[in-house]
């Protein structure tokens, strides 16, 4: 994610109210999952803002241009503790996760924004998001996009936690955001 500014002015460089935003595309299509950030309890969004709150714009083009700038880098599988810890201050992880979703297939790719590593106990921890999971619709076969966090500390299951942005989605949400020991396969990669 970044922070959103205003672009090329002199002052006031920070956009009002702040939000935090991701884009999503390819050359023809992009979206922009907007998060804002609350500076107390009950701050007026936004008219635009979509009822996800995240100011998703659902697919309508963005750009008059919109280039991408892939640069594959070659990218190590690492599986085993001593793997991970001997490039671990490098900090160059990434991860790839293939999951169920309802009865769909999903493969996540994703930058580990940060990892933790215990020498002493030989353990070691991703912590990372937002990233963008799919969330299937009602409407056959349909899906959408939500911002979550994810942890994980093995190659089979991980914790996502979607209540984002912050406190936004907790009223009645079921188990506080927080889906646990979600089954997938997990590589990461350095």
């Amino acid at each position: 994610s970044v922070m959103a500014g205003n672009m090329y002015v002199e002052k006031d460089l920070l956009k009002q109210p702040p939000y935090l935003f991701q884009v999503a595309g390819s050359i023809k299509e992009q979206r922009i999952f907007r998060t804002f950030i609350p500076d107390c309890a009950k701050r007026k969004l936004p008219s635009w803002m979509k009822k996800n709150l995240t100011g998703d714009t659902h697919g309508k083009p963005l750009f008059d241009e919109f280039g991408l700038n892939i640069i594959r880098e070659k990218a190590t599988p690492v599986s085993k503790f001593d793997e991970i810890a001997s490039v671990f201050l490098e900090n160059r992880f990434s991860a790839k996760v293939m999951a169920k979703v309802e009865d769909k297939s999903v493969c996540l790719e994703f930058p580990v924004n940060h990892m933790n590593v215990k020498r002493e106990t030989r353990q070691w921890q991703v912590e990372t998001g937002p990233i963008l999971i799919p969330v299937m619709g009602g409407n056959g076969g349909a899906f959408d996009y939500l911002p979550a966090f994810v942890h994980f500390n093995s190659f089979d299951k991980m914790d996502i936690f979607h209540d984002y942005p912050f406190g936004y989605r907790s009223l009645g949400l079921l188990n506080k955001g927080v889906l646990s020991s979600v089954p997938c396969n997990i590589k990461l990669f350095a």
